[in-house]
């Protein structure tokens, strides 16, 4: 009887005590470690230059030791390479989440346009990042105008699938691709997240965009 009641009392026990989280194997760890110093890293080129980004500023903006900046990175430039195509990835992300899936053709675009300006409100210094990487880490440069054009163009096939664009070849969606591209970076410069500004652009700025589209891309 004795041991029915304790076996009981040690079931509800067990049931009433909270579950312990499933510890993070190292890899876990590490992956966490660097997109921590990948947003640092960012924010501190943001804030004074890839020339005044030191390591050491980088770390203490992350708060880890200077040695666990070289556990995963093998030199400053090399991070400098590594940095806006990783932020990259984050823009596409966010980009993603805020797009409605079920909208096409110019008002997607407009979608995609609007989205960007929201993510440049939440990160005013991005395009310091990204101006500066052309000559301070060119292939870093690079490979983030490649990743964004590559989005467009995958964007674009599908497009064509639904019967758009039709007066394109596909040879010409990379092509179209950087134009699109081109128009956010420079619209960027007049308003949200260009030198400290966070503004949206109104909505005349806004169907002006959306209005060269349709008749560039989809009429």
């Amino acid at each position: 009887m004795h041991s029915a009641n304790a076996r009981l009392a040690i079931e509800q026990a067990s049931k009433k005590a909270p579950k312990r989280k499933a510890r993070r194997t190292r890899e876990e760890r590490s992956e966490e470690t660097r997109r921590n110093l990948i947003q640092a890293g960012a924010r501190t080129v943001g804030r004074y230059g890839y020339e005044k980004a030191s390591v050491a500023r980088i770390t203490a903006k992350a708060k880890v030791a200077l040695g666990t900046f070289y556990r995963h990175f093998n030199s400053r430039q090399e991070f400098f390479d590594q940095l806006l195509p990783a932020m990259g990835d984050h823009l596409m992300d966010f980009l993603r989440t805020r797009v409605d899936p079920g909208v096409v053709g110019a008002e997607r675009e407009e979608q995609r346009l609007r989205a960007y300006f929201s993510f440049l409100e939440e990160h005013p210094w991005y395009h310091r990042l990204l101006n500066e990487s052309e000559v301070m880490a060119p292939r870093a440069h690079a490979a983030y105008l490649e990743l964004m054009a590559a989005g467009l163009v995958r964007s674009f096939h599908r497009g064509q699938k639904r019967g758009e664009m039709a007066a394109f070849k596909e040879a010409e969606l990379r092509t179209l691709a950087y134009i699109v591209m081109a128009s956010r970076v420079y619209l960027a410069t007049q308003w949200g997240g260009y030198k400290g500004k966070n503004v949206t652009p109104p909505n005349d700025v806004l169907n002006t965009y959306t209005k060269f589209i349709q008749r560039a891309l989809f009429d």
